[in-house]
């Protein structure tokens, strides 16, 4: 494929019920993974945080995980109007918040030269894999030159384990969903279906990682897998 579904993956996402649904019955493991993080920004920082956050949807998940903690400054991109209307809600009386309805990988192109901004932390959730291979790649480079030395580029997604193919991950992963996400009705497993076989474009950890280190970062730590594999949150630090 030589140009990903960015309206079909948008299209999806603006029905945000049944992705809130799929949060709140913790069926991709949002709530482990946020954990993680908390634990993570506890221990790696005592200032307070430039955040970027890409694909930041309705920011529910983040905004719980970043209340208690100080934040200078949350921006966040999404595609969704519908999302990012409930972002604001979300993140209201957090003090210096930007929302920007944009492609992140055009926000991340936009944001060039001298006068770019700085960040602490960059954080992507279940969105990486919706980009192709090159534009991960390009992703990458740009998230490091917007990252402060001793910033970090946090990452949870779905992956492919070793050596599975695209094919072979949607049946195994579609598999899960039947089997394991009891409140999705018939009519909503056949949306995700059709999302993750149009709109999915999941990664390996070693590939991801090789790539990565191509742009300037560290070998991630592994803070998080779920009992599949499917789910993983990774922290790519700035390569010292």
């Amino acid at each position: 494929m030589s140009q990903r579904p960015t309206e079909a993956t948008k299209q999806f996402f603006d029905q945000w019920q049944l992705y809130q649904q799929i949060i709140e019955q913790d069926y991709m493991a949002h709530q482990w993974i946020h954990q993680a993080i908390g634990q993570f920004l506890d221990h790696h920082w005592d200032t307070p945080l430039q955040v970027l956050d890409l694909g930041c949807g309705d920011a529910q998940a983040i905004a719980t995980t970043i209340a208690h903690r100080r934040i200078a400054a949350y921006t966040g991109v999404d595609l969704s109007p519908n999302a990012l209307a409930l972002a604001a809600k979300n993140l209201a009386g957090m003090g210096h918040v930007e929302l920007v309805c944009d492609d992140f990988l055009s926000y991340l192109a936009s944001q060039s030269g001298s006068d770019r901004p700085r960040f602490d932390l960059i954080h992507l959730g279940f969105s990486l894999h919706h980009l192709l291979l090159p534009e991960k790649q390009q992703l990458l480079q740009s998230c490091r030159g917007l990252l402060r030395e001793s910033g970090c580029l946090m990452i949870y997604d779905v992956f492919r384990q070793p050596g599975q193919s695209r094919e072979d991950y949607f049946q195994a992963y579609l598999a899960i969903v039947k089997r394991d996400w009891a409140r999705v009705s018939d009519q909503q497993f056949q949306a995700i279906a059709d999302h993750i076989q149009n709109c999915d474009f999941p990664e390996s950890v070693a590939q991801l990682t090789e790539m990565a280190q191509n742009a300037g970062f560290a070998s991630p730590q592994s803070l998080f897998a779920d009992a599949h594999g499917f789910h993983r949150l990774l922290a790519f630090c700035v390569q010292e």
